[in-house]
């Protein structure tokens, strides 16, 4: 039993007829139960090493999605791998299956002004179903590039000088990024996987710094992320020793240190997106001039 499910038995809107404040007083209800799940799940994240890559599983897959949400999807249903709401799913005449549970987000909804004159934003609870809760054959299909193409990419994302060198002196690594310099250093010859691990990383190094002690730690959350949903074998990421300030903190600063790594993710992401746009877009022009 899932732990949103006491809310769906207790709360079954499709059965029940509501008058204005038991409705008011469900979608209440309804909010607080997902805030305490986002906060549960972050806690529970940085415990458990297996847990927290089933975090970063999710945030590689919905780079756009908020840490929180991110959370409750990791929450509900961390093997989601398309997740829409049912006007989405109905406007390609898609329809969700008998009994399929919905998960649980949030969206933001109204504007409001807090008592210091700043503005704030309400958010409202948002039902959305995964592709494979719905009447469609259709899968999400897995990017797959060959190696030589993949590097491209990764190395149009950087945002740094870009030096190639036939070797990075004093260190045992094929990519390296020098905060002083803003300079990405690149050695020939250099192998994958081994080599998009080590790229992501640095390309991770650039969008967070190095202000806290565990900024390491969060390239290499990135890291994994970036190779992960570019089919780049992750089997040599090692998440059991969670940096002890991630464990010691409180559900909100957990979130607060989770941001930069999504970030990171969906920044560096984007540019590799636009790259990979290029690509397909001078393919067409070359297969029109054939």
């Amino acid at each position: 039993m899932s732990e949103l499910d006491e809310v769906y038995d207790n709360y079954d809107s499709s059965n029940r007829q509501y008058s204005k404040e038991e409705y008011a007083e469900y979608k209440k209800n309804e909010k607080a139960q997902v805030y305490e799940l986002i906060d549960k799940t972050a806690e529970k994240i940085v415990t458990n090493g297996d847990e927290f890559k089933k975090y970063l599983d999710t945030q590689s897959k919905f780079e756009s999605y908020s840490v929180g949400n991110a959370l409750l999807v990791t929450a509900q249903m961390p093997k989601a791998t398309q997740l829409r709401d049912l006007g989405s799913w109905a406007s390609s005449n898609i329809y969700k299956k008998k009994f399929a549970k919905p998960v649980k987000i949030l969206e933001p909804g109204d504007e409001y002004m807090r008592e210091d004159g700043s503005i704030g934003t309400n958010y409202n609870v948002k039902k959305v179903y995964d592709i494979s809760q719905v009447n469609t054959r259709q899968r999400a299909r897995n990017m797959r590039f060959d190696d030589k193409i993949l590097s491209k990419i990764f190395l149009n994302s950087n945002r740094a000088k870009l030096q190639i060198v036939d070797e990075i002196p004093d260190v045992d690594k094929g990519a390296m990024y020098d905060f002083n310099e803003d300079i990405l250093y690149v050695a020939r010859g250099a192998e994958s996987p081994k080599i998009f691990h080590e790229l992501s990383e640095e390309l991770a190094k650039q969008e967070i710094g190095e202000s806290s002690s565990i900024d390491s730690f969060k390239a290499y959350c990135v890291s994994y992320m970036l190779c992960k949903k570019y089919n780049v074998d992750v089997s040599n990421y090692n998440f059991n020793e969670i940096p002890p300030e991630l464990q010691n903190m409180e559900a909100k600063e957990i979130r607060e240190e989770l941001e930069p790594m999504r970030n990171a993710m969906e920044n560096i992401n984007a540019r590799m997106s636009a790259y990979i746009q290029k690509l397909t877009r001078e393919s067409k022009k070359k297969e029109n001039v054939r």
